[in-house]
Formats: structure tokens, C-alpha cells, sequence
């Protein structure tokens, strides 16, 4: 038994929820964009950005140092790598899975009201959920030193992305009226 019927709710709640949706997309292009140029998006760029990296050796650094002032060539210039230390993911973590509780929160609200089948239904809301800890999950076991679970960060933000666009379809189909022979 559905709770409501988005296709039968009043203009402005559909109206919202398709805003919200949009919206939504919008944001999930520039978090693409974000991880994409930060972090990258293979195993082992992700990883890279989470996973300790070894001690500085000190004993290589010279004893004494001398400053000159040359003329800057960018070609020469390495380039600078993102990472992620333990403060940063705390805050992070922080703002994220709150934020992703709530995006899941409103997507199953829109959920609950597309008529899905039950078991779609309620894997679309579980699935809404676990892709955000997921998420956070994977960047916390790569921080505590194991690499390989890079790809469950990844996995975790195309799986928010497959959520997205089924509640996002689903909605759109809703919007449109029902024809009547």
C-alpha cells in the first residue's frame, strides 16, 4: 500500500520535488567535477589522496640552506597533489554524511509516493542511504593505511549518482498525465 501518489499530489509538491531533483543533479555534476580535478577518478588517484604517505626523511634535507631568486619556469613546476589528512576528513565527514542523511531523507520521501514495488522501493531508500556511509566509509579504511578500498569510495558515488537518476526518471514519469482509453 503506497503511502501517497506523487502522480495524484497537488502542482506545488510536484513542483518541488522536481525542483529539488534538478537542483540536485546540478550539485552532483560540480561534486563529479570537484572529485575529478582533487582527487581523481581511478583506484589508485583516490587512494592516493586518503592513504598516509611515508615520513618525510629528514636526513636527506641539506643542513644548511641558501636562497636565490630565479625566474619561475611553469613547466617545471610539479604538480601538487590533494590529499586528505585526518583533520580535514573529519570535517568532511562531518558535513557530508549529514548532508547525505538528508538528501536520502528527502529522496524517499519522493520515493515513497512513485507506486515502485515494494522490494524496488524500499532497496531504492536502502541503497539511498548506505551509498552516502559507503562513501565515507571507504575514504576512513584508506585513511587508516588500506588503499584498496578506493574502489568502494568510487563505487559509493556512482551509486548515489544510479539512485539519483532512478528517483529523478521516476519522478518525470509521475509528472506526466496518465493516458485514458
Amino acid at each position: 500500500m503506497d503511502l501517497y501518489r506523487l502522480r495524484d499530489a497537488p502542482r506545488p509538491a510536484k513542483l518541488a520535488a522536481v525542483l529539488f531533483l534538478l537542483v540536485l543533479g546540478y550539485s552532483y555534476l560540480f561534486a563529479f567535477l570537484m572529485v575529478k580535478t582533487w582527487s581523481g577518478l581511478t583506484p589508485s588517484q583516490v587512494s592516493a589522496t586518503y592513504v598516509p604517505g611515508p615520513p618525510m626523511n629528514m636526513k636527506a634535507m641539506p643542513e644548511h640552506s641558501t636562497s636565490t631568486e630565479k625566474p619561475l619556469e611553469l613547466g617545471s613546476v610539479p604538480e601538487m597533489k590533494h590529499t586528505v589528512d585526518t583533520n580535514l576528513l573529519i570535517q568532511d565527514s562531518h558535513i557530508h554524511i549529514m548532508i547525505y542523511a538528508i538528501v536520502a531523507a528527502i529522496q524517499s520521501m519522493i520515493i515513497l509516493g512513485l507506486g515502485w514495488p515494494g522490494w524496488f522501493r524500499d532497496s531504492m531508500i536502502v541503497l539511498a542511504f548506505g551509498f552516502g556511509a559507503l562513501d565515507f566509509a571507504g575514504q576512513w579504511l584508506m585513511k587508516a593505511g588500506l588503499p584498496g578500498f578506493a574502489w568502494l569510495t568510487i563505487l559509493s558515488g556512482w551509486g548515489m549518482a544510479l539512485v539519483y537518476l532512478f528517483v529523478l526518471g521516476g519522478t518525470l514519469r509521475a509528472m506526466v498525465p496518465r493516458r485514458t482509453a
